[in-house]
């Protein structure tokens, strides 16, 4: 189990980073999963632990959000 306060600020973190990037377009992919999974998390509490599907879920995306982005920087 993966409790909400371990990786939230991660994300956060994350998503800034992406704010912070004048080329991604706003509709960027791997913004949009990042977003969503902020979004699932703020509306935990900090104690609350993400079950196994959640955590495969994230894992999947924040995967496909990587690979979006490398797919951006060849482009």
């Amino acid at each position: 189990m993966l409790l909400c306060i371990q990786i939230q600020p991660d994300l956060r973190q994350l998503m800034e980073t992406m704010n912070r990037m004048s080329h991604l377009p706003p509709d960027f992919e791997g913004r949009q999963k990042v977003n969503q999974w902020l979004q699932t998390l703020s509306g935990m509490s900090a104690s609350d632990e993400l079950d196994d599907s959640q955590v495969r879920q994230m894992l999947f995306d924040l995967e496909f959000a990587y690979n979006a982005f490398n797919r951006f920087l060849h482009s």
